[in-house]
């Protein structure tokens, strides 16, 4: 792993500017999904702003050959890209609703890729639903063809971006904020700020870093299930994972179709490939995005180069790229049994229906005020065995699973079918959240960058997907708003009032299946589950609707209204310190005899013998009356407290309900 500030070459300190010059509130480089996350964001908070990226459409990675949402679940999905989603959805239920695999997947419901839930979609559906979202929002200017060659700085502070169109011709793009949402991390390193490439040293933080051999993407004999292989030296180094060519093709059913390749491309080697050919088009119009991993058009070693490269060099490192996943087509039609497969002629067909991008896995990773790493997102190193460890400045979360391709090329290693530098954490990696001050550079002001974020190569692993990078780009573009709209700088943005706006657009701070954006209590739940106050314990389901126990209401009074600890003793048989209520219901407890008015319900036995035989118990499990809660923090507050309207005395509270009446009530 190398750590590497860009010399001045990148960064323009008020030079004259040939072409256009023109000023905006934000200036988003990249058209990536967070790119346009955070230029819808930023033009509903009223600003103007431009996007500005390379290819012909907007969408990244996602209009360019990666044809699925990796979400892990669908639920997961929340602000701007479950915009996305249910317009794919809705797309395909009307005007592709004859469309067999569509039909197929309403009917079988698949858990993921399920294109009749708008989780998996065709190219050019995905850059005609984006032009349209960004047309909608308003506000927002776009240009294409151009990509970003130096920046304005001055006294620490970007203020613009110089970008290039392919004739030379180079336009000014001044902003009061400026969104990275390259995949590379162009603009970030043009304007010196420091990053890493390349992978970390293993060590406590990080049990799977540096050089390693894993079963990941493949089945070992004898070997379980997430096994970690001898001959890894854990050491650093400059690489990252593979890249590749993302290509779609579309099944013709015929092998004499015009898409089928007539000679291999140069340095074509069929040892480099194979080939399932019991695949199936899982796309509309009989499409499928092929991902061959290790053995297919995944390739490593190019990869290293290209995020640092020139674009004259990334230029000579694509067409490796395109020859290398050409010469897989090739294989797939003359190999592999699938003859009647082609490129799909309706798509990228002003570019030989090849798609416009690279599939940049990881690029350039930027020096943050917050580096996350493997625990952050670990179950176990630092979690609770559920969930990554509570960060309570979220501004989105993550799901996938640390997922790295193979950063050396395939090997004879664990029977010929992994490459070095693969590893696949399915059952370790859980629902975690990602703090701001990962897209926050540590010095220079001005810049949000929501994709190369402040990170370990492990952790990009799983934040690289781009659900999530679509999150971190809607909240940079909440940020940018609400640091212009009250003139501070963008690390003095209070994360409260970014999480706020936030949960309004129906974002996830912190992952439920059951609590979607448009649920009457998703704002309540959100906010007290980052107090710590209130979490899901079965399989990431809240159970909005349930009665809430003592022993939970405890824990969402106490942490919900910021009560500091306070344990005198353990008091209650059926509360031992084992017990993930204790030190709460203790909390109650030592507030309520301090009180002068006793508000915690418990049963005394054995109450003859004073101090030698009697046992309290307060039921901890046991459903909670609407009365006995408004008592309680009533109590706590010193004042009566009325319930919420609708509420009555008698009738059970619940989950959801206890967390609205919490979060109305100010701290005290």
């Amino acid at each position: 792993m190398m750590l590497k500030k860009l010399s001045a070459v990148g960064v323009l300190l008020a030079l004259p500017i040939c072409g256009l010059s023109q000023d905006y509130d934000v200036v988003v480089i990249g058209g990536t999904p967070a790119g346009v996350s955070a230029a819808i964001s930023a033009a509903r908070a009223g600003r103007t702003v431009v996007i500005v990226e390379q290819s012909p459409v907007l969408g990244g990675l996602l209009s360019s050959g990666v044809s699925r949402a990796d979400d892990a679940v669908v639920q997961a999905n929340s602000g701007v890209f479950e915009e996305f989603r249910k317009k794919v959805e809705n797309y395909h239920l009307t005007a592709l609703a004859s469309d067999p695999v569509v039909r197929d997947h309403l009917a079988r419901n698949p858990k993921r890729h399920n294109v009749a839930k708008g989780q998996a979609w065709e190219a050019k559906t995905a850059a005609r639903i984006y032009a349209e979202m960004v047309q909608q929002a308003g506000s927002i200017r776009t240009v294409f063809g151009q990509v970003p060659v130096r920046t304005i700085v001055e006294a620490n502070r970007i203020q613009g971006v110089i970008a290039k169109d392919k004739a030379g011709k180079e336009y000014s793009y001044q902003g009061k904020v400026i969104v990275d949402a390259t995949y590379e991390g162009d603009v970030a390193a043009f304007a010196g700020v420091p990053f890493r490439m390349g992978r970390e040293a293993r060590s406590a933080e990080e049990p799977h870093a540096g050089h390693i051999y894993t079963d990941a993407f493949c089945e070992v004999a004898q070997a379980l299930p997430g096994t970690i292989f001898p001959g890894g030296t854990g050491k650093a180094d400059e690489k990252i994972q593979a890249f590749n060519y993302r290509f779609l093709v579309k099944d013709y059913g015929r092998p004499d179709h015009p898409y089928r390749l007539k000679t291999p491309p140069p340095g074509y080697n069929a040892k480099n490939y194979k080939w399932n050919n019991q695949l199936k088009p899982y796309l509309p119009n009989r499409k499928l995005d092929v991902l061959g991993i290790n053995w297919g058009n995944d390739w490593a070693g190019p990869s290293y180069r290209y995020p640092i490269a020139d674009y004259a060099e990334r230029a000579k490192i694509e067409k490796t790229y395109r020859n290398h996943a050409l010469g897989w087509l090739y294989f797939i039609q003359n190999e592999g049994g699938s003859p009647q497969l082609g490129l799909a002629d309706d798509e990228f067909v002003d570019n030989g229906n090849f798609p416009y991008r690279l599939y940049v896995r990881e690029g350039r990773r930027i020096e943050g005020l917050y580096t996350l790493t493997e625990s952050d997102m670990h179950k176990d190193l630092r979690g609770n065995g559920l969930r990554g460890p509570l960060h309570k400045d979220s501004i989105g979360v993550g799901i996938y699973e640390i997922d790295s391709h193979n950063v050396q090329n395939p090997t004879d290693r664990n029977s010929g079918c992994s490459g070095e530098g693969a590893i696949n954490l399915i059952d370790v990696t859980g629902p975690y959240q990602i703090p701001y001050g990962v897209m926050v550079p540590k010095q220079l002001k001005g810049l949000l960058v929501p994709v190369a974020i402040s990170s370990t190569h492990v952790a990009i692993s799983s934040i690289r997907m781009e659900p999530v990078w679509s999150s971190l780009g809607q909240a940079a573009g909440v940020a940018a708003g609400i640091a212009l709209n009250q003139n501070m700088e963008l690390a003095e943005v209070p994360v409260p009032s970014i999480q706020d706006e936030l949960l309004k657009q129906g974002s996830y701070l912190f992952f439920y299946m059951d609590v979607p954006g448009d649920h009457p209590a998703f704002r309540s739940i959100q906010q007290m589950s980052l107090r710590d106050a209130m979490d899901g314990n079965s399989n990431y389901y809240f159970r909005p609707a349930e009665p809430i126990n003592l022993g939970d209401f405890s824990r969402l009074a106490v942490n919900g209204m910021g009560l500091p600890l306070s344990i005198t003793a353990m008091h209650f048989r059926d509360v031992p310190r084992s017990h993930s209520a204790f030190r709460y219901i203790e909390t109650l407890y030592d507030r309520s005899t301090s009180s002068g008015k006793a508000f915690l319900p418990f049963e005394l036995r054995d109450y003859l013998n004073y101090r030698a035989a009697r046992e309290a118990y307060a039921y901890p499990e046991r459903p909670l009356l609407v009365g006995t809660a408004q008592k309680i923090l009533s109590g706590l507050l010193g004042r009566e407290v009325a319930p919420p309207a609708g509420l009555k005395a008698d009738q059970m509270l619940t989950r959801a309900q206890a967390a609205d009446w919490v979060a109305s009530i100010p701290k005290p």
